[in-house]
């Protein structure tokens, strides 16, 4: 090899677009995995439901009719009113519906610890704290706990 020989250059290019590329790639995919994990984290915290999802779901649904049925451009729109009214009553009503469901738990919670040893107590309580942490809920948040029970 020469002094003027360029062969060691092109492979410093070469590892650099390779470099550039595996970092893109880790980025893109590190993005769509925290995505992913924050829209979970929300759904998980919001009881399931997703703002956006309910418009979405609307227009799927009027998306079908609308072929299904050829409804014409007035009816498209009335049907497509409601719709959404009725989605958002639904929501309402499911939304009611978590605070109903975190009672009974807690109720089945309060009647299963009268069974216990307080051994089999400690490590129940440990169980519900662990749960807790995972719904990211303080533990004075459920009904339970709340002095009025």
């Amino acid at each position: 090899m020469s002094v003027t020989d360029p062969a060691p250059a092109p492979a410093k290019r070469t590892s650099a677009k390779a470099l550039a590329i595996v970092t893109v790639l880790v980025a893109f995919i590190v993005g769509g995995v925290a995505g992913s994990l924050a829209t979970w984290g929300w759904v998980i915290h919001h009881g399931g439901r997703l703002p956006y999802l309910a418009h979405v779901r609307e227009k799927r649904i009027l998306r079908h009719l609308d072929r299904t049925l050829k409804l014409t451009p007035r009816q498209h729109e009335q049907v497509g009113r409601i719709i959404a009214e009725h989605g958002r009553h639904i929501d309402g009503i499911l939304g009611g519906l978590q605070p109903q469901v975190r009672r009974e738990i807690d109720q089945a919670n309060v009647e299963i610890e009268k069974l216990l040893t307080p051994e089999q107590k400690t490590k129940f309580e440990e169980l519900k704290m662990r749960l807790r942490s995972r719904q990211h809920k303080p533990e004075a948040s459920s009904p339970a706990d709340s002095p009025d029970r």
